[in-house]
């Protein structure tokens, strides 16, 4: 896969994502006692996440009321970005590339405060 743009921003979007998906499983965690239950949230979570985010097909071909909720996933838009990065080379300077960093930071930071908040309320 050719890669026109900076390796750093790649790798540094790629660990958010991955962040942020380690502080989803703590939501997740805090939340739910069974261990199979968990995993099954997890999965009944991931598989629309990952249909619904962009990464299979563009955003651009889902029926217009699923684009909506697709707009609010966490990966719709860092995934975008890094498509920007890696095909067309853009740097931090465009707004598709750096909209991609501020949402994964942002749902990183609700997951966090969420687990947070249901481990406080649990305990």
């Amino acid at each position: 896969m050719p890669n026109e743009g900076s390796l750093f921003l790649v790798i540094c979007l790629i660990l958010l994502q991955g962040v942020t998906g380690i502080s989803f499983g703590l939501v997740i965690s805090a939340g739910i006692d069974d261990e199979q239950s968990a995993n099954q949230a997890a999965l009944g979570v991931f598989y629309p996440n990952l249909i619904l985010s962009g990464i299979i097909w563009p955003v651009e071909c889902i029926p217009y009321p699923l684009r909506y909720l697709s707009l609010a996933l966490p990966q719709t838009y860092a995934s975008e970005s890094l498509r920007c990065i890696m095909y067309r080379g853009w740097g931090m300077s465009e707004m598709m590339v750096w909209r991609g960093f501020a949402f994964t930071l942002g749902w990183n930071t609700f997951f966090l405060i969420l687990a947070t908040v249901i481990l406080k309320l649990r305990t």
